[in-house]
């Protein structure tokens, strides 16, 4: 009775527009109080909900990200994109979509990439004569690949909340990712092709200017590789990975691209905000989680599920169909940190791989940051773009078909998802 009573307080304070962090830490207190709990339980959960050495790589990564950002490096992968596919019907749109895939190996942030990424795409495209809430919509869609292919920071929280393997969920995320992009090309292709979206094509690239732009894009693509390689191969550990990051682009920058220390302050004043931020709710979710998992809520839940649902795809579905409603209400690191627990304990009663969830409860999160009203990479995208609301969604809702189709795809075949790490870590 008194934890549907503070689940009630809860949902109450996310309507009333109370942000997440404040809403589990006010939730959990008058918790305690009623329980006649000490308040100082309150104190030593929160800080020990980011006392851990793998969540050293959610600052670094982030940091990563905002300096590629500042230093220019976007253009050059965009240049490089342009010369590539620019020429297929769909033209920018698919030029959007492989940048973000490039742009996704070496940040991890879905926000860096719709921020940074972001506005150099909607310029190009808004130029060449795209409508500007299609260009928002391929722009926004595109950035949820940031999180799937390696490396990625909500990866590595979810290997914290879950005690799983941050480099195998890295693997994992390689097929799925590219497989999204193909997804959006696809779609592009379609709606160009009909007629239902003006894509002007541009011309091909011939060989010297392919040439040109991958010599001005090299240093970043080989950003990717240096991580995956070294992770694979135990050089470093994913948390180090973040480090190796950090260097590479700091090194690119100072000696290649003429970095100066003002866009260093300035990147990283950006990542140390982002960082609070992230690392604030992590802290506030654990005596959430912790109030959650002594109310026995995932046992009950477990036990309702599988009452009625005996097979994995019927587990996902449920999954799936959650995750998604609860996206248009909460953002997507609550959702992680709150409900991964609960939906781990789901999965293993049916034999599921927890990488394999991951991947798809990951997937299907990243759908929410497009989602009004809570979405954020939805709103990063309409203020750059100057789009309001109901256009935006005239241009997106295909792009949610997209994904879906690709998470149900990862749910028939787990394949998609464990081969690259099974091959990798045995």
């Amino acid at each position: 009775m008194l934890f549907a009573i503070i689940l009630a307080l809860f949902l109450i304070l996310i309507l009333i527009r109370v942000p997440i962090a404040f809403a589990m830490l006010i939730t959990a207190a008058v918790y305690l109080l009623a329980a006649d709990i000490s308040l100082v339980l309150l104190a030593q959960k929160v800080a020990g909900g980011v006392d851990s050495f793998s969540l050293l790589a959610v600052p670094l990564f982030l940091l990563a990200g905002f300096l590629m950002n500042t230093m220019g490096i976007t253009e050059r992968i965009f240049a490089f994109a342009g010369a590539l596919v620019r020429h297929i019907p769909g033209g920018l749109g698919h030029v959007n979509v492989l940048a973000s895939v490039i742009f996704a190996g070496m940040s991890g942030s879905i926000i860096a990439d719709a921020g940074g990424l972001g506005a150099v795409e909607i310029k190009a495209m808004r130029e060449a004569g795209y409508r500007d809430r299609f260009s928002a919509a391929i722009t926004a869609a595109s950035a949820l690949i940031g999180p799937i292919i390696p490396p990625s920071i909500i990866m590595v929280i979810y290997a914290f909340v879950t005690e799983v393997s941050v480099g195998r969920l890295f693997l994992a995320g390689v097929i799925p990712g590219l497989l999204m992009a193909g997804s959006m090309m696809i779609l592009i292709y379609f709606l160009a092709k009909t007629g239902r979206e003006v894509c002007p094509v541009l011309p091909r690239a011939d060989f010297k200017e392919v040439l040109s732009t991958f010599h001005g894009a090299i240093l970043p693509i080989l950003a990717p590789l240096i991580l995956i390689g070294g992770i694979m191969s135990g050089i470093f550990t994913p948390t180090e990975a973040g480090v190796v990051a950090v260097v590479y682009v700091l090194i690119v920058g100072l000696f290649l691209l003429k970095f100066s220390w003002r866009h260093i302050v300035h990147a990283t004043a950006e990542a140390a905000t982002a960082t609070a931020a992230t690392l604030f709710i992590i802290a506030c979710a654990a005596i959430f989680t912790w109030i959650v998992s002594t109310a026995n809520i995932p046992q009950i839940f477990s036990e309702f599920v599988s009452g009625w649902v005996t097979t994995q795809a019927g587990v996902f579905m449920v999954i799936i169909i959650s995750v998604l409603l609860l996206g248009t209400v909460m953002e997507g690191l609550p959702i992680l940190i709150v409900f991964g627990p609960l939906f781990l304990a789901i999965a293993t009663n049916v034999g599921i791989d927890p990488i394999h969830l991951g991947i798809v409860f990951i997937m299907s999160i990243m759908i929410g940051g497009i989602t009004p009203p809570v979405g954020i990479t939805l709103y990063v995208v309409m203020a750059i773009a100057k789009v309001p609301l109901p256009d935006f969604m005239r241009s997106i809702w295909p792009f949610y078909f997209a994904i879906v189709a690709v998470i149900i795809l990862l749910v028939f075949f787990p394949a998609l998802c464990l081969w690259l790490p099974d091959m990798a870590f045995g």
